[in-house]
């Protein structure tokens, strides 16, 4: 019978922190183009609006109706900045999150190649105990097979 790997356990572990860490990146990456659409979508309805400001203002607009438009535009572009600092902040999380997965991807590969030395030394050790076992077993039929021609 093999002996058991004596770092299943560590190695079960990191391969559970791995996968726990490649949920998150998904979940990190998912809102990270979440922040970019909604930045997309923002700066789209800037154009937009600009578009609209240029064609009502050269039909001519009263002074009020200008000054509106080009405040709601200075607050676009403050949720503009504000959506960009938060595409930054995402892909940052992401970076981070993605060099904490290849420290733990690393990690299980170490394991995983302590396990395949185990499993190949437990395989050689098998392949004498069989060679042995059947050295044996050839040396009695042998040894009976003397005894019943000197019979």
């Amino acid at each position: 019978m093999a002996a058991r790997f004596s770092l299943q356990a560590p190695l079960d572990l990191a391969r559970h922190r791995m996968a726990a860490g490649e949920r998150l990146l998904l979940m990190i990456r998912r809102k990270e183009q979440a922040a970019k659409l909604k930045l997309e979508e923002l700066e789209n309805y800037r154009r937009e609006y600009q578009t609209r400001l240029l064609g009502d203002s050269q039909a001519g607009m009263d002074i009020l109706m200008l000054k509106d438009f080009h405040a709601f535009l200075g607050k676009l572009e403050q949720a503009i900045h504000h959506q960009a600092n938060e595409v930054e902040q995402q892909h940052a999380h992401w970076l981070a999150a993605h060099q904490s997965w290849l420290e733990l991807r690393r990690k299980v590969k170490s394991y995983e190649v302590l396990e395949q030395r185990h499993i190949q030394v437990e395989a050689r050790i098998q392949d004498r105990l069989e060679q042995r076992q059947s050295d044996e077993l050839s040396n009695r039929k042998a040894a009976v097979s003397r005894l019943t021609h000197m019979a």
